[in-house]
């Protein structure tokens, strides 16, 4: 039986969590007011981490989220990483910013996004939703655990954000930047993101869990969040998210969340001790959901099919 019900606020999740929060050391991607990530940094504050490091491409936005958080627990230590995860040069520099912490992570969540934008290409050439959900997480993450391990540490677990949009497009391999856009569908590329944040998990609990690394992908629930700034009110009417007069459909099959019940999942993914024996699963609703996942989401052989393109888009081998 799952430990939180599938509705947990996470307030109620990080007093539970409580002994596991403190004194961990723990970054959070896409670190934004109004953003779960955002959120969950802001809960895990209250419960004594030992470190926070609150990561995001917008420097006056962290800047802005660490007031929020001193405001309520002045005494946390918290440090602040710029980070564009469109820009493989950014991630580099970083990576290379967080390996001089004298501190060693316990901890990351990965839960920056970009979701349903048009066609654009990243800095380096790939599709924009791609090249940031994944290939940039992918990177970061990776040159990370390079210094972690490196250090000798274990334990380290990594949440990586996706989506029951996974179910929307699996890896398009042969064709990831949809014919450089010809061809392109947002939602798609959306999905193809998501599906592979889930490939990662797999890939790093199957590459890395021998060595103490643990990773779970997760739904974190329906949320209005700043996410959806690329939706227009087509996209809106056409998925029945609201209604023609503008208000949100609150049919209960759309499972809308709050922010605090969305972060409780990115919180459960990181810290719950329950999960361990399930590396590398996909997450919904605070428990093992991996029946829920579509068919090809956890398959090994595409998700080692996933890492090798990976590299190759980064033009670094890992953990060989």
């Amino acid at each position: 039986m799952a430990q939180f019900e599938a509705d947990a606020y996470g307030e109620e999740v990080c007093k539970v969590l409580s002994s596991q929060i403190k004194d961990s050391k723990v970054l959070v991607t896409g670190v934004t007011p109004g953003s779960i990530g955002g959120e969950a940094v802001i809960q895990i504050s209250c419960r004594a981490p030992a470190l926070l490091v609150l990561a995001g491409r917008n420097s006056q936005a962290l800047q802005e989220l660490d007031r929020t958080i001193k405001l309520e627990t002045p005494n946390v230590q918290t440090r602040l990483l710029v980070i564009d995860l469109s820009s493989q040069e950014s991630v580099h520099k970083a990576a290379v910013e967080v390996k001089s912490y004298p501190e060693t992570l316990d901890i990351l969540i990965n839960s920056a996004r970009v979701m349903a934008s048009l066609f654009s290409l990243t800095k380096d050439g790939l599709e924009l939703q791609f090249g940031t959900n994944h290939i940039g997480h992918f990177l970061f993450t990776n040159l990370v655990l390079e210094e972690i391990l490196r250090r000798g540490a274990s334990g380290t677990r990594v949440a990586n954000v996706s989506s029951l949009g996974h179910k929307r497009e699996p890896i398009r391999f042969d064709d990831y930047k949809f014919e450089e856009g010809k061809v392109y569908d947002k939602w798609q590329a959306y999905g193809q993101s998501k599906t592979a944040n889930m490939f990662y998990s797999v890939s790093l609990a199957e590459r890395l869990g021998d060595k103490g690394v643990e990773a779970f992908s997760l739904y974190p629930g329906r949320i209005v969040t700043r996410l959806v700034k690329y939706l227009t009110n087509e996209d809106w009417l056409n998925s029945r998210w609201r209604h023609p007069d503008g208000t949100l459909n609150n049919d209960p099959k759309f499972n809308w969340t709050t922010q605090s019940q969305g972060a409780a999942k990115l919180i459960v993914a990181a810290y719950e001790p329950k999960m361990s024996d399930n590396n590398g699963s996909y997450l919904a609703c605070n428990a093992v959901r991996n029946d829920e996942a579509a068919d090809y989401a956890l398959d090994p052989q595409n998700a080692e099919k996933l890492w090798i393109l990976s590299e190759d888009l980064v033009d670094q081998k890992f953990f060989k």
